[in-house]
């Protein structure tokens, strides 16, 4: 009987372990996953960047701004740079806020692109000063095995957060 007790107890420690062992490597693919989106955003708005320092701020008007949609045929028939990149940034945002295959995004995310240093844990305020870096703000959602989200934890208000500074734009 005794033997039988500690057999249960140790099937359902392993039951235990599992659990937060899928509900970790769960939280480890959207962190994973936001860094890449913030990683390739990063890498769209280097590759779009104006040359001309007196044209500059037009351009990044284009990523820390609204979002524009997508230019159809733009890289079949082509488009003027500023096409091209509100075009990028424009598929960007489908593929960050993607419910569906084979690209998912990240769960209710929400992203900032501005200039900052001093707010980096602030979602929502940048200073904007000419010499901050760029930086590439995402949030989501992350939700344990229980259901309830990481920000809905008691002592917990803040939902997983990612700052990625583009360096050099």
């Amino acid at each position: 009987m005794v033997a039988l007790i500690v057999l249960v107890l140790g099937v359902l420690g392993s039951a235990a372990m599992t659990l937060n062992s899928l509900r970790d490597n769960k939280q480890s693919a959207l962190r994973s996953q936001a860094s890449g989106l913030a990683y390739e955003l990063a890498d769209l708005m280097r590759a779009n960047a104006e040359p001309d320092p007196l044209q500059r701020a037009a351009r990044e008007a284009i990523f820390t701004g609204a979002v524009g949609t997508v230019v159809p045929g733009c890289y079949v028939d082509g488009c003027s740079p500023s096409e091209m990149a509100t075009s990028d940034f424009a598929q960007w945002v489908v593929k960050l806020q993607s419910t569906t295959a084979p690209v998912f995004g990240l769960p209710n995310s929400s992203w900032k692109i501005c200039r900052d240093t001093v707010n980096l844990g602030n979602m929502t305020a940048c200073d904007n000063l000419p010499t901050s870096p760029l930086v590439v703000k995402l949030k989501w959602d992350e939700k344990f095995n229980n259901g309830t989200y990481v920000a809905d934890q008691p002592g917990n208000s803040t939902k997983p957060n990612l700052v990625l500074p583009v360096q050099p734009y």
